[in-house]
């Protein structure tokens, strides 16, 4: 029969597990059958260290069936297969399977010394490439500070500090427990809740503090003092750092003999009220946050290789107080984390209840700012328990919050003391009293070593000897949370910051391409309401344009008629001697000629005869006499009709000059073009004025009387009498006139020389006037013509977007490379 075998894949970057299992190490390989035991440690994140041992003994009870024995096949970081081979190897010793039990390394992750110094290395080029982005860049300041932030946002993440955020409510020794990590008493514990500060205790090789300072004007702005055994010394020269360490260094006890002594001071005299007394005024001008650099040399902790931070934050339970401003200070903190660790400090007595549920239900919530899968959950002040107090269980809820936690217990008054040594002094005198109690206690049969009582969800357990320190503080328990965060910096850490610091890079190109596409959205936007402002400010500027029509003088022919009517009034003069001597040439003519024989037959070829030859007479002598000289009529007309197309001109070119600013560069220099190429004024040609074919020149009443007189035979007589009617009737003819109706009849003088030339020209006027207008119709009707108020603000984003899209194809291969950095490789 063949050995089973189990697949474990655990990836250290996301702290997932998971399982699965085969009749034979060469699969076929299922998946967990259901109420299977380490269905528990899936779906879940988990350190596989923390549980290697349980997971092992699972599969050796359920799954080590035959006596080919079992063999566990590992997908996982090196340091992890080393712990799993150490355990598969106890437990095969232990005989506790059917069959032997082994294990084998299938394949594994990069370390994460390698893939953060491939993150580093595609943060400096996208840092490079998105450096017009960054902070202080024009593009930050004026259009988004999200791509830059992003950005900047890994700077933390990767950073080589570590933080560890130390949360829990109000009086359950957070202070406490930060000294006694430290090995100093240098953070207060009696503070004035309402002023209480959020400090943060550095790992450092100096003594430092950083305070911020809001001036009149609202401005904050952070300075930093070296801290000296005499007092603060300001590393800046500026004003206001100068005169805060003046007024903070006047109020240090003067008993200060030490860094530690001075940087407790300080913090003491920043929570005191500043209503208290006058001279504390400034302290209202002094932010919630405080950094506080020191070294560690009185812990295991200044022994790591890492730059620790701790976040000490004031408690958010207390009641005699409004602690809204102190739980959002808290919320902020917790919101700025890219991967601490957070230590969830309570008492024993207040392990279960509603104020410790608040705060676990606000390290839910910002669980992606944290980099371990569990918080450590310490309880307090364990020096004032019993022994029974201390086996009671704890709650369900605490001891699987996240899966399984760890649960330590410590003393932290005990620890300082065992540091301190029997004759160090206290800065703290409840602190010493504290203190001897528990040594008394310690020395009789109530002796306890808080380890014992730790939950851990793996085997790790170790020893005072592991850890190179004495039983007296071993037993206090605060080595064993030393040892956790340690572990936690050295196991675990810089995964965690190579996840993050890998997220946080694929979120910032993320950012980029929503901001890209956000970009593209606004343009094409902006795009449509500008074809949509444009295209009104066309039909505007069409109205306008439509508007202007050429101005042709309606009074012209009447002026002109007016000029000539001393022409008119001559030639109408003359007309009696002119039909006179028609009327002698037409006695003249052969009767033959006329093609009659009697004068009454001849009658009608008389009229025709006056007619045909007073029209040239007419023409000649008057029509053409007063259109053609050069002055004349025809001139005239000329003369005003070019005058109306300037003007028509004119106010063309002042509408383009009017409306150029809503043009583009485009549209004014073909706007320019139409107007030279049809500013010259139009082509009348050549209008004739000519008397129309006017019939019954003679009227018939003067014709019959002309036939009775000469019946008569009074032959002169009736020459004047024809001459004088039919002068009198053509001059009627040719001076305008009212018609029975009352309404004014042109004159055939007035029609032929003024109204129909003027007719003509104005048509050919208009002519021109429209095709004038429709060449700058055509050109607004160009695409590329009409300018919008935004044109400038699209060019803007166009070229973002080009900008944009630019830099993330430049990005194209560092993003698939932290697409794939964390994945597994294969042995």
């Amino acid at each position: 029969m063949d050995r089973k075998a189990t697949r474990v894949e655990y990836d250290p970057y996301t702290s997932n597990v998971s399982f699965r299992v085969a009749q034979s190490v060469d699969g076929p390989w299922e998946e967990l059958s259901e109420g299977s035991g380490l269905l528990k440690y899936m779906n879940c994140p988990i350190l596989f260290s923390n549980c290697v041992a349980n997971i092992v003994s699972l599969i050796n009870d359920r799954h080590n069936s035959v006596p080919e024995g079992l063999e566990i096949q590992f997908y996982g970081p090196d340091d992890d297969y080393a712990i799993l081979e150490r355990v598969v190897k106890r437990t095969d010793d232990q005989q506790g399977g059917t069959g032997p039990l082994s294990c084998r390394h299938m394949g594994t992750y990069r370390t994460a010394n390698e893939t953060l110094e491939i993150i580093r290395r595609d943060y400096a080029a996208i840092e490079d490439e998105f450096s017009s982005y960054l902070p202080g860049s024009e593009y930050y300041e004026s259009t988004s500070k999200a791509i830059g932030d992003t950005i900047v946002k890994f700077e933390d993440t990767i950073s080589d500090f570590v933080p560890v955020c130390v949360i829990g409510n109000y009086s359950v020794g957070k202070s406490a427990l930060i000294n006694a990590l430290i090995g100093e008493e240098v953070l207060p514990s009696k503070v004035n809740p309402s002023t209480a500060k959020n400090v943060k205790v550095v790992r450092s090789e100096r003594y430092a503090i950083t305070l911020s300072y809001t001036d009149e004007t609202g401005k904050a702005q952070s300075y930093v003092f070296s801290i000296e055994k005499t007092g603060l010394a300001p590393e800046s020269e500026d004003i206001i750092a100068c005169d805060l360490a003046k007024k903070l260094n006047d109020r240090i006890d003067s008993s200060c003999d030490m860094e530690i002594a001075v940087a407790r001071n300080v913090l003491n005299i920043l929570n005191q009220d500043a209503n208290l007394r006058p001279e504390n005024e400034f302290l209202e001008h002094c932010g919630s946050n405080v950094v506080l650099e020191m070294p560690f040399d009185n812990s295991l902790l200044g022994k790591t290789g890492s730059r620790i931070e701790f976040f000490d934050t004031p408690g958010s339970d207390n009641a005699e107080v409004d602690q809204k401003e102190h739980k959002e200070a808290l919320a902020e903190l917790l919101g700025h984390q890219t991967n601490a660790l957070p230590i969830l400090v309570t008492s024993r007595d207040r392990v279960v209840g509603d104020d410790n549920d608040a705060i676990m239900r606000m390290l839910d919530e910002h669980a992606n700012n944290f980099a371990s899968p569990s918080c450590l959950i310490v309880i307090s002040k364990c020096d004032r328990l019993a022994k029974a107090q201390l086996d009671e269980p704890v709650s369900t809820k605490i001891k699987n919050w996240h899966g399984k936690s760890i649960i330590l217990y410590v003393t932290q008054i005990g620890a300082l003391g065992a540091r301190k040594g029997p004759d160090a002094s206290w800065f703290d005198e409840s602190y010493e009293e504290f203190y001897e109690e528990w040594k008394d206690k310690q020395s009789g049969t109530r002796r306890v070593s808080l380890p014992e009582h730790n939950t851990y969800p793996c085997d790790r357990q170790v020893t005072a000897e592991d850890m190179c320190v004495d039983q007296q503080l071993f037993d206090t328990g605060i080595p064993s949370l030393e040892y956790e965060i340690q572990y936690y910096v050295e196991h675990y850490s810089k995964y965690k910051k190579s996840a993050r610091g890998r997220k946080d890079l694929l979120d910032a190109l993320t950012v980029v391409k929503e901001e890209l596409d956000q970009l593209k959205k606004d343009t094409a936007k902006k795009k449509e309401e500008a074809e949509q402002m444009k295209a009104k400010k066309k039909a505007e500027l069409l109205k306008e344009l439509d508007s202007l029509r050429i101005s042709i003088d309606p009074r012209l022919a009447a002026r002109l008629e007016q000029d000539f009517e001393n022409d008119l009034d001559a030639y109408c003069a003359g007309l009696n001697d002119a039909f006179g001597e028609l009327y002698d040439a037409f006695g003249e003519l052969d009767n033959a000629e006329l093609g009659n024989t009697s004068g009454q037959d001849n009658l009608p070829s008389l009229d025709g005869f006056a007619n045909e030859r007073i029209r040239d007479h007419c023409q000649v002598n008057l029509v053409d006499k007063v259109y053609l000289s050069e002055n004349g009529a025809q001139a005239r007309i000329l003369a005003s009709m070019v005058g109306f197309a300037e003007d028509y001109a004119k106010a063309l070119q002042e509408y383009v000059a009017k409306n150029e600013s809503h043009f583009t560069e485009v549209g004014r220099k073909q706007l320019r073009e139409c107007l030279e190429q049809n500013s010259s004024l139009p082509e009348f040609g050549e209008v004739n004025s000519v008397l129309g074919n006017y019939h019954a020149l003679f009227d018939k009443i003067a014709s019959a009387k002309h036939a009775w007189m000469m019946f008569a035979k009074n032959a002169d007589e009736a020459r004047e009498e024809w001459a004088q009617s039919k002068a009198k009737y053509l001059e009627q003819r040719l001076r305008n006139r009212t018609s029975l109706l009352g309404n004014p009849v042109p004159g055939v003088f007035s029609k032929t020389v003024f109204d129909e030339p003027i007719g003509e020209y104005s048509k050919k006027l208009r002519e021109w006037a429209d095709d004038y207008k429709k060449g700058i119709i055509k050109q607004l009707d160009s695409d590329n013509v009409i300018l919008s108020d935004m044109e400038d603000e699209i060019a803007s984003l166009e070229v973002q977007v080009s900008d944009l899209k630019t830099r993330l194809d430049n990005m194209s291969d560092v993003e698939r490379e932290l697409n794939t950095l964390l994945d597994r490789m294969e042995r």
